[in-house]
């Protein structure tokens, strides 16, 4: 049983990504983001800002999984990113161990403030704006952790 879920959700994500890499690939449309794409490998960047906006036009059901559900979304996002810059430029997607996507745009309900940030937005894609008057020093206390599986044997860090 256990099998079968991990094979449909890997399925999940690849659908996922390839709705990603449609949004990307959007020279029918505007070609906006197939131009951001070309600059980015041009200018050597290794992030893409996108406007949640233009997404939420394209395809709502993504927007909504991305507010709800980044720690799913994103990762489909970034490879998705890493397999359309591959199509466009090979040698800049092999110098570039890591792609990244920025946000902008509205954020609806997830726009808060450092005060209203709290628990429930973990896992969440959020819009924090505000400034900050006090911060103390922080230690951070674990720096990696590593879990194994025995029953699959597998690693998630």
């Amino acid at each position: 049983m256990g099998a079968t879920t991990d094979v449909l959700i890997d399925q999940r994500i690849r659908d996922i990504q390839r709705e990603y890499l449609e949004f990307l690939e959007d020279d029918e449309d505007t070609g906006i983001y197939t131009q951001l794409v070309r600059d980015m490998v041009a200018n050597g960047e290794c992030r893409l800002n996108v406007n949640i906006n233009d997404l939420r036009k394209k395809s709502p059901q993504r927007v909504t999984g991305l507010l709800n559900a980044a720690h799913e979304e994103l990762p489909a996002f970034h490879r998705a990113l890493k397999e359309y810059v591959s199509s466009v430029d090979t040698n800049y997607a092999k110098t570039q161990e890591e792609l990244f996507v920025g946000f902008e745009g509205s954020f609806g309900s997830k726009h808060v403030s450092p005060r209203t940030l709290n628990a429930r937005h973990l896992g969440n894609l959020v819009c924090v704006e505000g400034i900050v008057t006090k911060c103390s020093l922080v230690r951070p206390k674990v720096v990696r952790s590593v879990h194994y599986c025995p029953a699959t044997k597998k690693t998630l860090e």
